[in-house]
């Protein structure tokens, strides 16, 4: 028994060590890309893009649900982004509040009868609506379907080359499409590109516009302004240098039309369709069918901000949903798993993500555990406990030090020292609670998807945003 003991402790105490490891070299592997593309680029080659009648037009598609009170200050950021040439179509997905009518009163729509071809089967559209202050927005109304089946829907109505999709609650900085479509003017390979995401809860909107950087004011809001600049932005910008970049937030891609439609669009059984529709667009691009090599990009200065749950029930549904929309995706891919026809995503990204991704929540739930077992049953003294616990604290403090300091080098840096304190404070207290209420939410989630067979999407977030705030 003790042998056995003894080998289960040395398997966790590797995969630890290895788990670390990898994300120390994600993060400066990230840090060293950031630095590469901030030498490579200058404000004039933004302007002349800005400027230039040859950069390609974008039509930016944001799916709604329920979102009455954020959805017009959404629409009002994507109409004064600064862009040659771009369009907003936003489609209803069945919502039972008054999203639409927002809409159409806030921007004098009128019904008209136009309908797209469709290529993608979708549920029902209800009814589509023109702006007589912008041409170039158009709101379309469905039926309920999810927000994959509303992506699809709206994508007929679409005029341009180029599809940047966007969640109901997201802002982007004023040249955050700017820098999502510089990718596609220097390469012609390229298939998407995804930015960096961080919470909206700390910003002042005016009309769309942010004229205020903050961070979120509760202790849960602050652990995940931290957590997404460790995992949502250096980690994933490493992950892209090494050609690995399998989840794309859902509130910031932009992909080729032809692209999003030879991948099939987002599936709609999804419980995470973003994370799905990215692997499936990797597949797509180690195609061999594909006549020339495609690949994806990742714009760090393109910045799109979503609103986080301050409430800790809705964390628990949203990190269960991830959870659960993971392993969804990683099984039904399963077949590019040390697949050498998907490159570096198939030979590390997906084994990534099924081993210190997935299964990472439940090895160190299962490490917590064992620990406490262990003293419990005298097998193991309080010191070597502690110890445990310690080394545990301070690995997982590191990390996200270090990503947060790097943060301060760049654009995103903390609007003030005393928002960079908090987010230093926020740092030491995550591993006291919050962390291991996300790994629980993340172990019930795998639980609820492997043997329970949970498909559905969990609790819709209440909208306290910045967007109904006074600016």
């Amino acid at each position: 028994m003790m042998c056995f003991i003894h080998t289960l402790i040395w398997i966790i105490f590797i995969y630890f060590i290895a788990l670390h490891a990898i994300y120390l070299v994600l993060v400066l592997l990230g840090a060293a890309q950031i630095r590469r593309y901030g030498r490579a680029i200058t404000f004039a080659e933004f302007e002349r893009i800005a400027k230039s009648e040859l950069s390609m037009p974008v039509s930016i598609v944001i799916p709604a649900h329920n979102e009455e009170s954020i959805i017009v200050n959404t629409v009002e950021n994507a109409l004064k982004l600064n862009y040659p040439q771009h369009e907003v179509v936003v489609v209803d997905d069945g919502s039972t509040d008054g999203t639409v009518e927002a809409l159409v009163r806030r921007f004098t729509m009128h019904r008209v009868d136009k309908y797209g071809s469709k290529r993608i089967p979708t549920e029902r559209i209800l009814g589509v609506y023109e702006s007589a202050e912008h041409p170039n927005l158009v709101v379309v109304a469905k039926e309920n379907g999810r927000r994959a089946d509303a992506i699809n829907a709206a994508v007929p109505m679409t005029r341009y080359p180029l599809l940047c999709i966007i969640d109901a609650d997201c802002v982007i900085e004023p040249d955050g499409l700017l820098h999502m479509a510089r990718p596609f003017l220097v390469d012609s390979r390229l298939s998407a590109s995804a930015g960096v995401v961080r919470p909206s809860n700390g910003l002042t909107l005016e009309n769309g516009v942010i004229v205020g950087r903050g961070l979120p004011q509760t202790l849960l809001g602050l652990n995940q302004e931290v957590e997404y600049a460790r995992s949502f932005q250096w980690a994933r910008t490493g992950l892209s240098r090494l050609q690995s970049m399998l989840c794309i937030s859902g509130a910031l891609l932009l992909i080729k039309r032809q692209v999003y439609e030879a991948v099939g669009g987002p599936w709609p059984k999804a419980i995470t369709d973003d994370i799905e529709f990215a692997i499936r667009i990797n597949r797509h691009i180690y195609d061999r069918r594909n006549k020339q090599q495609q690949r994806l990009a990742y714009a760090p200065d393109a910045v799109s901000y979503t609103e986080v749950p301050e409430q800790y029930l809705l964390y628990a549904s949203q990190r269960n949903r991830w959870q659960r929309g993971t392993l969804q995706a990683l099984f039904r891919n399963w077949r590019m798993i040390l697949n050498p026809r998907y490159g570096m995503t198939g030979l590390f990204g997906m084994p990534f993500f099924i081993v210190f991704e997935a299964l990472a929540p439940v090895v160190e739930i299962a490490a917590y555990i064992l620990a406490i077992t262990l003293l419990v049953a005298g097998l193991a003294t309080l010191k070597e406990v502690a110890i445990f616990f310690f080394l545990a604290y301070i690995t997982g403090i590191f990390l996200t030090l270090l990503a947060v300091l790097i943060t301060e080098t760049t654009r995103l840096r903390a609007a003030s020292w005393k928002d960079f304190w908090k987010m230093i404070a926020a740092i030491f207290l995550d591993n006291l609670g919050f962390h291991q209420f996300r790994l629980v939410n993340s172990v019930l989630g795998t639980i609820e998807y492997i043997f329970l067979r949970r498909r559905d999407l969990g609790a819709q977030m209440k909208r306290i945003t910045p967007q109904t705030r006074p600016a």
